[in-house]
């Protein structure tokens, strides 16, 4: 069996938002980091854009540990002087569009190639583009790496983030999970995803070494 390893990510700030099942005039977010938000936070780290190739980062498998829920909030929005679709004059749309305020996340992001997970690291640590949590107006409040000097860590997400924990949430990919989440992008330019697989647990009970 080959050796895993996993890079850690710290992602928090004062408001967060990672949609998965947005439309029109209904902006949600889950209540942790969709595959689909962390993988774009490296695209722009990267310097990858929109309608370019992503597959190579379809290898890593991810989990999502949660240190500090926070609070599901919602913002009212309206936009005067909208056209119309079918053209008869302007109008006024309303929109609804949901954030978490304080919440604190760490990613796990495990593969068997160490040298794809350093190069995340790196470009992480001297993004080429802004980096956000969700929207473009929510920064982060810390780096997003959570050991600069040795980022990429031997071994498996349930290691890295389940070992010595207790009461957390603790959201893991994986092949016959209890839940799915259409948010494993395949094109950001074609706004193209696939369903993923996910378990949750709460302990620490099944680590595997």
């Amino acid at each position: 069996m080959s050796q895993t390893y996993t890079l850690l990510l710290r992602l928090e700030g004062s408001m967060q938002s990672w949609g998965y099942r947005s439309r029109f005039d209904y902006r949600d977010t889950a209540l942790e980091p969709t595959r689909s938000g962390v993988i774009g936070l490296i695209c722009a780290a990267w310097g990858i854009a929109r309608g370019e190739d992503i597959s190579s980062f379809d290898v890593i498998r991810m989990g999502v540990r949660v240190d500090k829920e926070g609070r599901l909030e919602r913002d009212y929005q309206t936009a005067l002087d909208v056209i119309k679709a079918d053209g008869s004059g302007t109008g006024t749309v309303q929109s609804w569009r949901d954030y978490l305020a304080d919440a604190s996340f760490t990613v796990g992001l495990e593969d068997s190639n160490k040298e794809l997970l350093n190069k995340i690291a790196i470009h992480l640590l001297c993004p080429k583009w802004a980096l956000f949590l969700g929207r473009k107006a929510f920064p982060l409040a810390a780096p997003p790496i959570v050991d600069h000097l040795d980022p990429v860590k031997p071994g498996n997400l349930e290691k890295h983030l389940l070992s010595g924990v207790s009461n957390k949430r603790v959201v893991l990919e994986t092949a016959n999970g209890e839940r799915t989440q259409y948010d494993w992008p395949l094109c950001f330019g074609e706004r193209r995803f696939k369903p993923r697989s996910i378990h949750i647990q709460f302990d620490n009970k099944g680590v595997t070494k």
